[in-house]
């Protein structure tokens, strides 16, 4: 008897569903009932210039294909921004706009990474480094960033090995708010010169630094690819606008993998972008430092965190011995992210601070709650 063949390919066994989006579905489907801090997006409005400028574009019919590579001056917008910003000379001609930052990340991969190859990436990370190596057979060598999650440049320098091929950066950090110091880049980018790597630096929160410490690789080491977007600071995640910006060789394989991918990023959302790249949405970034404070003071004297020093996430240590804790909270109608999504542990939970000061009260009320009854329970077995 002939055997059944396979439906699915051996690498689409390689991804996980996200995490993150599970937490998503179930807020999506129950709308309201829960207090929901676990969507990395921000909760402001879109600001209303962009909005017009998109109607703008639709109607005056920028509905076609973009050129792959992205509008040409969206390109040097964001080379000029980035060359302001980071202190450095750049050229249009070394971005490339991509279908959100996500996008980048896959068509960076995709061209810089053989099977069998190896790359550094500090522990918490972003969910999607993860899987999207795991997809192209890259081999992870993770760097533990625990308790403080910054970068211990010796700890880096001994997992380094002749297939090391590049490391990866993301300040501000998702999932744990850390956002390296200049200190920290340099010696990264010391060992990187040594041995002759690349480094991915992911700045999609360069914005949200709430303590001024934000620094780039970039500005110091030019085998450095630069990830970006405007979802997160221009309130604009459904749009899909992100870019890179690295070696002119990367740059031109990552447009070859678009062109058969992707094809463009949206075009109506490029045109509404155009002489806004560098809009920043001061207020709601002072906002969302009131609201890491207030998180902070919320839960410092119960449970184990940092003092989130950028994007708008705060990285939780459970309880020693609190057992079940993710679904103690979804029992008191609080959503957040399991710590294990974006780490080899799974002794810490995410939460976003990205809400309405009403959600977030409520948020922290319970967080408080459920630590309190489970030191009371604790107390009273321990008086048994």
């Amino acid at each position: 008897m002939q055997s059944k063949k396979r439906l699915l390919s051996k690498r689409s066994e390689k991804i996980e569903s996200s995490g993150i989006r599970k937490v998503f579905d179930l807020a999506a489907k129950n709308k309201g009932e829960y207090v929901n801090l676990s969507i990395g997006q921000p909760h402001f409005k879109t600001p209303r210039l962009l909005k017009i400028a998109a109607k703008k574009a639709i109607h005056g019919d920028f509905n076609a294909y973009a050129p792959t590579m992205g509008l040409p001056k969206l390109r040097q917008e964001i080379a000029t921004e980035i060359g302001k910003t980071r202190n450095v000379k750049t050229d249009q001609n070394k971005a490339i706009v991509t279908s959100g930052t996500s996008g980048a990340i896959f068509l960076l991969f995709s061209s810089i990474f053989d099977p069998g190859d190896e790359v550094i990436l500090p522990d918490p990370y972003f969910v999607l480094y993860g899987q999207v190596l795991n997809f192209l057979g890259v081999k992870i060598k993770p760097l533990d960033t625990y308790p403080d999650f910054h970068i211990d440049s010796k700890k880096l320098e001994k997992l380094i090995s002749p297939k090391t091929k590049a490391i990866i950066l993301n300040s501000p950090n998702n999932p744990t708010g850390a956002v390296y110091s200049e200190k920290e880049i340099r010696a990264v980018v010391r060992i990187a010169k040594l041995h002759e790597l690349l480094i991915i630096s992911d700045e999609i929160y360069s914005a949200f630094d709430y303590d001024k410490k934000f620094f780039s690789p970039f500005s110091i080491y030019s085998k450095t690819v630069l990830l970006g977007g405007f979802s997160k600071s221009h309130a604009i995640p459904g749009w899909r606008i992100g870019y890179a910006y690295g070696p002119l060789e990367i740059i031109e394989a990552m447009n070859k993998f678009q062109q058969y991918t992707f094809v463009c990023a949206p075009s109506f959302a490029q045109y509404a972008l155009l002489g806004q790249a560098g809009l920043l949405p001061e207020k709601e970034i002072e906002n969302y430092k009131k609201k890491r404070n207030f998180v902070y003071a919320s839960l410092k004297d119960l449970y184990e965190l940092n003092m989130p020093e950028g994007a708008f996430y705060a990285f939780v240590k459970i309880p020693r011995g609190q057992n079940n804790f993710m679904e103690k909270l979804l029992s008191h109608k609080l959503l957040a992210v399991p710590g294990g999504v974006f780490s080899k542990r799974n002794d810490y939970f995410r939460i976003s601070f990205a809400a309405s000061d009403e959600e977030l009260r409520r948020g922290m009320e319970i967080l408080r709650r459920v630590s309190r009854n489970y030191e009371s329970a604790s107390r009273r077995s321990t008086n048994i």
